[in-house]
């Protein structure tokens, strides 16, 4: 009964949109172009037309997503086409962005979910009940990071005892400190598992990073990012938000190294959009002084930020581009050709370069429309580059860049609708992001280009041209952040130190009533020959000294409470044992993914002649399992699908599947052939720590074996882990304990790091070795 009054609604609307079109006479599919502003201003009869059309798609959307919530399936494919075409008739209206949101949310999308709620709320036409709709989202993003920070705290902890300091009472708090040496006998790294300075906490926390799968940093890094846009947009836990933030940074730089890019262009661009929107929410939410609030100046400096790693690694990028000679037209002097040699071609430019441009665009298009907004700069988070440097240096590169590649027209309406070879050009992020309320002010021009040219190279031609405007208005203003000097550009922005004394000093200066109650309050626990020494006080600077006075006696009670909890950290790390582990790598242990990921770099270890190469038989085993394709990203392949699914896409593509089997075999016909010519620094081995000359006969019955294929893999570890008590038990009580270790496993993978970490086995992944041993 449902499904069939659905599909009457459906044919109801069908031939309402029907109707509306031929009443009206136009075309539905001439204004879904996604334009917020037209260059001709449409009648007034079409307009409101195409309003009823859009009501009319977003009815059709709910009885699409009511279909599959009847037939208990969850293809919302058709309901959210029917959105996204309401939402390009009329991208003011917030209403398809709110039932875009709820499709996200269904399908647990939690990004693309915090975006449309933030575009229904940045429309012309917001949908306010959007508000409750992301407070929900950020409490469940705290939530799961909350749980996420135990987990890595207990496995940190874990991962600092090992089997010499078990069972002690307080030694189980020790520091792990790891001496690696080189086989020449140099003492190179010295790494520390707790406490150290902030630097090496910095290093170890890239270290993490670092080890990450690609999957796995992408999942991490939008749950930070979105905890940290819920404290902005909550104003709830803001003491705690420098540190969020820079953690973001961090996990955002590294995303970046992961070319080509894991989130892809769209992503990306909902990624600047939530960063524009929450600096706007902190704008309305201001008095409008001249002051910037706290909320506005952390808002713009982590969208700085973030901004700033963007064009760092698109300066990166176009640095990599080879230059080409470019032809100069026809009748133009040949001693030009010279000066035009060298260039960058727009249509060289890398995939991971063209999917970066778009939200670097948007968000400069951002800048020239909403000045006040960022200017004057506000302070850097911790781990942030300095924008204005990052921009100086894309200035100097894109100065080599020939964005004159495709020509680009700037024509009236009248002429290019007579012109039948000229097509307008519209970029996608410009279509995505119409109707944006923080984008409304941005410089909007029609540009038109040759019908047929390639629409991809000539919109990456705009989007350069654009980018070398917005440049160009940053030497210009009034206090300019840029200046060519010297034959190059250079940041010439005032130090953000003077600025974050303002921010000090507004964070300081509270209202009038809690200063009162501050002063009230310290002013009680002043002793009584202070008190007396204040009633001695005349004239109007009596009440400006009782409130220094009052602060300073605040200030000195926390200064005291710091210095004692700082003392009792001290005394804890003083009379807590130590575990000393010295590291002199000779037997190298490679995981599966370590084959499949960095077959380069295991094939210059065993060149090097110095390291041996230990092959577990069960990484064998899994890697001729990947080769035929057999269970190639399930669970049950212990090590052999943990980091080689999909890079960053929830959905493994078939094209990925092919490209992981190829690998395998060319790992298995590595081995075999290194096997055949009996290299002597590559071993087999078996679970039991039986070495192999041959893998000719390398079946091996595991079922004996506790644990699953991990663990086997740590097995072959432990087996040149030979650790007698006498030897490195300490002579007195709390005294470093000091193991020395010959094998290394290599392995990107978090679990089998975490294992290994607590069984004392170093492990380190293949770059990070290669790096080490400065192999290669």
């Amino acid at each position: 009964m449902l499904l069939t009054l659905l599909d009457e609604g459906a044919l109801f609307f069908d031939a309402l949109l029907q109707k509306l079109q031929t009443m009206y006479q136009f075309k539905l599919e001439d204004y879904m172009d996604g334009m917020a502003i037209r260059a001709r201003p449409l009648r007034k009869t079409v307009k409101y037309a195409l309003i009823s059309a859009q009501r009319c798609m977003i009815c059709q959307g709910d009885i699409a997503r009511y279909r599959e919530q009847a037939s208990d399936t969850a293809n919302y494919g058709k309901a959210r086409s029917w959105y996204l075409k309401a939402q390009q008739i009329a991208p003011k209206n917030g209403r398809p962005y709110n039932q875009l949101a709820l499709l996200a949310v269904y399908t647990k999308r939690k990004l693309d979910a915090v975006y449309y709620y933030m575009r229904s709320l940045a429309a012309s036409n917001p949908i306010l009940t959007a508000k409750e709709s992301l407070m929900s989202l950020f409490e469940e993003a705290k939530r799961k990071t909350e749980q996420l920070e135990r987990r890595r705290r207990q496995e940190h902890e874990g991962g600092s005892r090992g089997p010499a300091v078990r069972g002690r009472g307080r030694g189980e708090e020790g520091a792990r400190v790891e001496i690696w040496i080189r086989p020449s006998g140099q003492a190179t790294t010295l790494s520390s598992q707790r406490g150290g300075s902030e630097s090496s906490r910095d290093s170890e926390q890239d270290g993490e990073l670092g080890s990450l799968s690609a999957t796995d940093l992408n999942k991490r890094f939008i749950l930070s990012f979105l905890h940290a846009h819920g404290k902005l947009f909550t104003k709830v836990g803001m003491e705690s938000f420098p540190g969020v933030a820079s953690r973001v940074l961090q996990e955002f730089r590294t995303l970046l190294q992961h070319g080509p890019s894991l989130l892809g262009s769209t992503h990306m661009l909902q990624i600047i959009t939530i960063n524009m929107f929450t600096i706007h929410n902190a704008h309305s939410r201001g008095e409008g002084g001249e002051v910037r609030s706290v909320l506005q100046e952390q808002s713009t400096a982590l969208g700085l930020g973030m901004f700033a790693l963007l064009v760092q690694r698109c300066t990166e990028l176009l640095k990599e581009t080879p230059p080409e000679p470019v032809p100069m037209a026809d009748g133009e002097e040949e001693g030009k050709v010279e000066e035009m040699e060298g260039m960058v071609r727009v249509s060289a430019f890398p995939l991971e370069l063209r999917e970066l441009l778009p939200s670097i665009k948007v968000w400069s298009d951002w800048m020239l429309g909403q000045p006040d907004q960022w200017n004057p700069p506000p302070c850097s988070i911790n781990s942030s580059p300095d924008v204005w440097q990052c921009l100086a240096d894309l200035c100097n590169v894109l100065a080599r860049v020939d964005h004159e590649e495709v020509p680009l027209y700037k024509v009236d309406t009248d002429e290019s609708e007579g012109d039948e070879e000229l097509t307008v050009l519209q970029l996608k992020e410009d279509r995505l992001l119409a109707g944006f309320v923080p984008l409304l002010a941005a410089p909007q021009e029609p540009c038109y280009t040759d019908r047929h040219t390639d629409m991809a190279i000539a919109a990456d031609c705009k989007r350069v041209t654009v980018l070398k405007y917005f440049l160009e208005a940053l030497c210009g203003q009034e206090e300019p952040l840029l200046a060519f000097k010297g034959g190059k550009y250079i940041s010439v922005a005032t130090s953000p130190l003077n600025h974050s004394i303002d921010t000090r000093s507004r964070q300081d200066s509270l209202t009038e009533k809690e200063a009162d109650d501050v002063i009230l309050e310290a002013e009680s626990s002043l002793s009584a020959s202070e008190e007396e020494e204040d009633a001695e006080e005349a004239g109007d600077s009596e009440s400006d000294i009782r409130q220094l006075k009052a602060r300073r006696h605040i200030l000195a009670n926390k200064l005291a409470q710091q210095q004692k909890r700082r003392d009792k950290i001290q005394a804890v790390l003083q009379t807590s044992g130590q575990l000393e582990l010295e590291v002199r790598p000779l037997f190298l242990v490679p995981d599966t993914n370590g084959f499949i990921d960095h077959l380069g770099g295991l094939k210059k270890l065993l060149q090097c002649g110095t390291y041996i190469i230990v092959v577990p038989l069960i990484v064998i085993t899994e890697l001729d399992g990947l080769a035929k394709g057999q269970d190639t990203f399930g669970g049950s392949m212990g090590s052999g699908g943990r980091g080689i699914g999909s890079r960053g896409n929830y959905n493994v593509s078939a094209a990925h599947v092919r490209a992981v089997q190829e690998k395998a075999r060319l790992a298995v016909a590595f081995l075999e052939k290194g096997f055949e010519a009996r290299e002597p620094c590559l071993r087999a081995l078996t679970s039991r720590g039986n070495q192999l000359e041959s893998i000719a006969f390398r079946s091996e019955d595991t079922s004996g074996q506790q644990g699953n294929n991990d663990d086997v893999i740590l097995s072959c570890c432990l087996h040149y882990c030979k650790d007698k008590a006498k030897d490195f038990m300490p002579h007195q009580r709390n005294g470093t304990v000091r193991l020395q270790r010959e094998v290394v496993l290599l392995t990107d993978d978090r679990n089998l790091r975490v294992k290994a970490l607590t069984r004392n086995v170093p492990v380190r992944d293949i770059p990070a070795f290669l790096s080490w041993a400065k192999v290669g």
